[in-house]
């Protein structure tokens, strides 16, 4: 049980950290003090969460209960604008072309980790709570703790959210969501979740290299 735990607490900073660099890079693109970035660095990593927990009715949600996760992405946000710094002072040995396109990388991969550990999180969340047997509400709750707190980062960035915009975005989450339900029927869970987090965050970063998009209508 304690090996379990432990594993879950990783994939928690894990996830955390990834989200908090995918807000901080946001808040840094948008020019924002650094309050304005911390701000959005703890927004994306405990939002989805606070959300999940509002809908379960476990108030006050965990965040707010137990700072440890705010700290966790404020300390993340803050190594992350000590290299942004260190990089700026390079620009000389480092076009802006790249610099620009690592950033996009950077929020590429965190902010794809961080949909992949919250989906299934999220997902044993509403397991844990009772609902294994109602895969909509569990699926639902995954996507919503993966997607939640980059639609409020979004949304602060005056963007309209990644979710309702950037190529396939919610729809590995649920795919990868239903897909880890039903894998833990026939394999063990820790494998299950595995593959699931791998699946969501492949699909996500392919579809963005290669500019997958859902239908659009235009007129």
């Amino acid at each position: 049980m304690e090996v379990i735990s432990s594993f879950y607490l990783f994939l928690e900073i894990l996830g955390t950290v990834a989200f908090a660099i995918s807000g901080t890079v946001v808040g840094i693109n948008h020019k924002l003090d650094i309050f304005g970035i911390l701000v959005m660095s703890v927004i994306t990593a405990v939002g989805g969460g606070i959300f999940r927990d509002l809908l379960l009715g476990a108030t006050p949600p965990t965040a707010l209960k137990s700072p440890f996760f705010i700290v966790i992405s404020i300390i993340a946000s803050i190594v992350a604008m000590l290299v942004a710094l260190i990089i700026k002072s390079r620009r000389e040995a480092l076009s802006i072309f790249k610099a620009a396109r690592f950033y996009n990388n950077l929020l590429l991969v965190s902010d794809a980790i961080g949909l992949g550990i919250f989906t299934v999180l999220g997902i044993d969340a509403g397991k844990a709570h009772g609902y294994s047997q109602n895969i909509f509400f569990i699926v639902f709750l995954g996507v919503l703790t993966g997607v939640g707190g980059g639609m409020i980062r979004d949304v602060i960035a005056n963007q309209v959210p990644m979710i309702f915009r950037e190529n396939i975005y919610a729809l590995p989450c649920i795919i990868g969501g239903i897909l880890y339900v039903y894998l833990q029927s026939v394999i063990s869970h820790n494998f299950a979740l595995f593959i699931s987090v791998i699946f969501i965050v492949l699909i996500r970063i392919i579809s963005e290299q290669r500019k997958l998009n859902l239908p659009r209508i235009e007129y």
